[in-house]
């Protein structure tokens, strides 16, 4: 235990590992390096600690300094804009950029034409038994049987389109045999049976190759197409004789009359009946039999 030590309390590690600097005889027992070595240590102190008061007070007493517009102190400037950084202009328009035009009409974009007259369904030229009417059913125009009709089977009635045209044309009744001819208008109606097949005929045709026939018969016949134009008789009836039927006979100067223009209506009852004709003329010969050629 030291001196001045309270009892009890232990010794300091400090005085137990102390080493005395000086010798039994007071004398200094370290070398004079080592003082030499702690006197610079001590000087490089002294100043490490005086600079870094006399730094600390400038810092603190010298006044902020104002910014400098230097190019390293400043904050770095917007770049300026150039070309590259102002705003992409649109392109102009170019061929391919406008819209494109619409198509211009062309043939078969055009509405579809109405159809000509040729376009329309053709009407039958040819009939048979029925009722027809003229440019509604059937063309109209003039129409023939094709074969010669057989007496009393053969009938037609030519109805017309108003009070003044009459009720039928014509009035024929029912022929005895030969080829008729009817002419039918637009609008017409005819009625007909037991005739056969008419056909429609060119009346600018007929005519046209002259008939080599020199026979008049019973029938309707076409003076010119049928038959030869010229003059023919009846054969005699005997005085007193009472034929079973009355020869007639009827002439009609156009063929598209219809037998509606009549220029020669007779009859005989004894002796022969005579009748001249030419080409062009239409004859309806009833009950006479056969007739007789007097000019070759």
């Amino acid at each position: 235990m030291s001196e001045g030590q309270e009892p009890g309390m232990p010794e300091s590690p400090e005085a137990v590992e102390m080493v005395p600097l000086l010798d039994e005889e007071g004398r200094d027992k370290l070398p004079l390096w080592a003082w030499i070595l702690f006197g610079v240590a001590a000087i490089v102190l002294i100043g490490l600690v005086w600079f870094a008061i006399a730094n600390s007070t400038e810092e603190e007493l010298a006044p902020i300094p104002e910014p400098t517009a230097t190019a390293s102190a400043s904050p770095s400037p917007s770049p300026s804009p150039t070309i590259s950084d102002s705003p992409t202009p649109m392109p102009s328009p170019t061929v391919s950029d406008s819209p494109t035009p619409m198509p211009s009409p062309s043939v078969s974009d055009s509405p579809t034409p109405m159809p000509s007259p040729t376009d329309v369904p053709t009407l039958p030229a040819t009939f048979t038994d029925g009722k027809f009417v003229g440019d509604t059913d059937v063309v109209a125009g003039t129409y023939r049987t094709t074969a010669a009709v057989t007496a009393g089977k053969c009938v037609w009635l030519l109805a017309g389109t108003g009070a003044s045209d009459g009720a039928i044309i014509p009035p024929i009744g029912t022929p005895a045999g030969g080829i008729p001819t009817v002419t039918l208008p637009a609008g017409y109606t005819l009625t007909t049976k037991g005739c056969g097949t008419w056909a429609t005929v060119d009346p600018a045709s007929l005519f046209a190759n002259g008939a080599a026939r020199a026979v008049l018969t019973d029938g309707v016949w076409l003076v010119g197409e049928d038959l030869r134009p010229g003059t023919y008789t009846t054969q005699t009836i005997p005085p007193g004789t009472i034929p079973e039927k009355l020869c007639r006979w009827t002439v009609s100067t156009d063929i598209g009359s219809n037998f509606s223009e009549i220029v020669v209506r007779s009859y005989v009852t004894e002796g022969a009946g005579k009748v001249a004709l030419t080409a062009g003329e239409q004859i309806e010969s009833t009950n006479c039999g056969e007739w007789i050629a007097l000019t070759k």
